[in-house]
């Protein structure tokens, strides 16, 4: 009887296992239809190849528009539109204007447009820019210009509409104009002429090029502001009254799931979801298509970089000598960029010839910006650096070969390539035992002063914890999750079950918090039990350089010493600097789009921050550097001022050392959420000036050319 029963129990637990996993896996299948069949987004189409020569493209270009900022600050006035803390810009928004008027459908649908953010003030000045696509399919193959018919639909562009082109634009100087056929052509005839400031934006995971897109919206809103720093500088940089901006937008089939659709049949909050549930499997599905597009997009942005820069021993009054070239990627677009240059800068550092300066391996700056790409592509950079200098004296390594190597970057090299990502925990790698007790300490010593500063930092990380902190959950968590590694992901589960405990997490708060009641603690026991499934599960990729992202990869601090001691790690790789915002999480507001031309941003020049930084430590080397402490400014020289967030080198308070020199031009910056949020939180004022401050401005006192790789 006993046994008859233990057999039917046993039988209903296994047909229980097979359901589910029957169940599990048709979820999963039924997922991949609808993500791959039913919700799919186009394969092959570009979004913006509509030929600048058409009259709707010709004459927006020659008039510019500024239907977005009009409508945008009719949509401010509403009371009704709520107050999202600037998430989503409603002021900037390209479906608003394809309501009033269709054919904006069309207009919107240039290769080549011209913006206009108008002035509301009578002793005000508008904000101008062009803003430029470069499209690109999943084979890294770009996309042809189309022409449209008389009837008002499209038409492939045919070999007698090139000739008609090429006559119009030919001229007596010009005898071998080139045909105008893709989105790069129009780039470089673009330009070719006059002196410019170009930001290239290059998207990622669930965005495209579509009319609506959010990440269209940050590349316009970036340009504005651009086109306003400009306007600020010109007073002392004549260069800058002259320089215009252009916008470039990298696009591709980021998005795998038609979530933009979705919400439009469902409405935002159904639609919404549905969309997140079934986006969140295509992570990396869009990876490898980001790796793949890599060497045509790197391509593309060499020949822009030959149009712009000017030619070896050219006249000072050339104006391609002030063209500057930022290009930022964000998410997968970051990846595409770590991808398509990693190569190239491992071999810039073995061919780089010490106390020389680096020169640009790609326009004048590159930013990541939430990189969702592998540590391994930036450890391997560091590698190479890290091979090629002496770090510590030993019986075959004197003192003066160290002290040497630290100049194997000169003072005034500039950063060539800045990730920056939005940090969880602070400091880095968190809290131990027995930390918080010699925090603690209320001693008159040689580290009062230190311990003073770290009490002062961890108020603001329980106040970010209090909060709820805006970290990057997509590289921090998912990424490696993806990747087999579920350690981060048990992290989370425990950060989720301590929310419900009303305590913080563990280890990263010297504050002690109330114990839990009993109702929360079997309420948070599935969850406990999932983190501690996830943190031992067997077979897992151990390896965090291959499974943590560039931003989410900090040094491992060595097992001597305190917090405020700098010993050096074990393995000197992974994130090198932080940065702070001037204002209290929260503090800052983002501003709309509409409100650009007159809303108080203050950006002011920064000339020689970066050399008064590191002059300020010069009894260190110039390690731990921080851009609110600097050396007496340089006589003679304007606009000597700060940068609008705080730059740190190395980790501060973490008991590491730095694992770069100070001169070092590969920054991997962690950042605090009241600089830059979330996975798409890099819209604040502040950290869009902070990171063109390092462009627009002589940080270092060296000027530089942007140099042609392609020569």
């Amino acid at each position: 009887m006993v046994l008859r029963w233990v057999w039917r129990a046993y039988a209903r637990l296994v047909r229980l296992l097979v359901m589910a996993v029957v169940g599990t896996l048709l979820l999963a299948f039924g997922v991949l239809f609808i993500n791959y069949v039913v919700l799919s987004t186009p394969t092959a189409t570009a979004y913006r190849n509509l030929d600048p020569a058409l009259p709707a493209c010709r004459d927006g270009l020659a008039q510019g528009w500024t239907i977005l900022a009009d409508l945008g600050r009719d949509t401010l006035r509403d009371a009704s539109v709520p107050d999202d803390g600037g998430w989503e810009d409603s002021s900037n928004d390209e479906r608003a204007a394809v309501s009033k008027d269709p054919a904006w459908r069309t207009r919107l649908r240039c290769a080549l447009q011209r913006h206009v953010v108008p002035s509301t003030k009578a002793e005000g000045k508008p904000l101008d820019y062009h803003l430029g696509f470069l499209e690109f399919q999943e084979t890294g193959e770009p996309y042809a210009l189309i022409s449209q018919n008389a009837r008002g639909s499209d038409a492939a562009m045919t070999s007698a509409m090139l000739r008609d082109r090429m006559h119009d634009a030919s001229r007596p100087s010009v005898p071998d104009a080139q045909p105008v056929i893709t989105q790069l052509d129009a780039l470089k005839q673009h330009l070719s002429n006059g002196s410019h400031y170009v930001i290239v934006f290059i998207h990622g995971w669930r965005h495209d090029a579509r009319i609506g897109d959010g990440n269209v919206a940050d590349i316009r809103l970036y340009a504005a502001h651009a086109a306003r720093f400009l306007r600020e500088r010109c007073p002392i940089d004549p260069s800058a009254c002259a320089m215009k901006v252009t916008a470039i937008y990298i696009g591709w089939r980021g998005a795998r799931v038609d979530e933009k659709g979705l919400k439009a049949d469902f409405g935002e909050a159904v639609g919404g979801f549905l969309g997140n549930l079934s986006a969140g499997a295509t992570l990396f599905d869009r990876k490898p298509v980001s790796e793949a597009i890599a060497p045509a997009a790197v391509s593309a942005l060499r020949t822009l970089e030959g149009v712009l820069a000017p030619p070896l021993g050219h006249r000072p009054d050339d104006p391609r000598a002030h063209n500057r070239m930022v290009i930022a990627g964000h998410s997968l677009g970051g990846n595409m960029l770590a991808t398509g240059l990693k190569d190239d800068l491992v071999k810039a550092v073995r061919r780089h010839k010490p106390g020389q300066i680096m020169p640009p391996v790609l326009g004048n700056l590159v930013l990541l910006i939430n990189p969702a790409s592998e540590a391994t592509k930036w450890t391997a950079i560091q590698r190479e650096v890290w091979s090629r200098t002496a770090t510590h004296a030993d019986p075959n390594t004197p003192l003066a070969e160290v002290q040497r190597d630290t100049g194997f970057f000169p003072a005034v090299q500039k950063p060539l390539v800045v990730s920056v990502t939005a940090a969880l925990a602070f400091p880095a790698g968190g809290l131990r035992a027995g930390d918080c007790a010699w925090i603690g300490l209320d001693l008159d010593d040689d580290y009062k002063e230190a311990r003073a500063r770290i009490r002062d930092r961890l108020k603001s990380t329980d106040t970010m914890f209090d909060a709820g902190v805006d970290y990057d959950w997509a590289t921090h968590d998912l990424f490696p999750t993806f990747k087999f590694d579920y350690r981060p992901a048990a992290g989370w589960l425990g950060r989720a079950a301590a929310r419900i405990e009303r305590r913080r997490p563990d280890g990263e708060s010297c504050t002690r918090p109330p114990p839990a009641d009993w109702l929360s603690r079997i309420e948070t026991l599935p969850i406990r039990a999932l983190a501690l499934l996830a943190r031992t599960f067997p077979f897992q990729d151990s390896s965090r350089e291959d499974s943590h992202t560039i931003g989410n990869l900090d040094p491992p601090r060595p097992a001597a010493g305190v917090l405020a001691d700098a010993q050096p790690s074990a393995s000197p790789f992974g994130t090198t600097h932080e940065l702070l915002g001037l204002n209290a999480s929260g503090a800052e507001r983002h501003h709309p789009y509409a409100t650009l031309a007159d809303a108080p941003i203050p950006c002011p020049p920064t000339n020689r921050w970066l050399t008064r930084a590191r002059a300020a430590q010069a009894n260190q080397f110039g390690l731990f550097w921080d851009s609110e402490a600097l050396a007496p400014a340089d006589r003679g020289v304007r606009g000597q001022g700060v940068p609008a967030a705080e730059f740190l080198h190395g980790l501060q308070f973490t008991g590491i050392a730095p694992i770069t020199a100070a001169n070092d031009p590969f920054w991997n910056v962690r950042a605090f959420d009241n600089a830059l949020s979330r996975h798409d939180g890099y819209r604040l004022s502040s950290f869009i000036c902070a990171m063109n401050q390092l462009v627009l401005d002589d940080i270092t006192g060296v000027p530089a050319d942007m140099i042609s790789t392609m020569r």
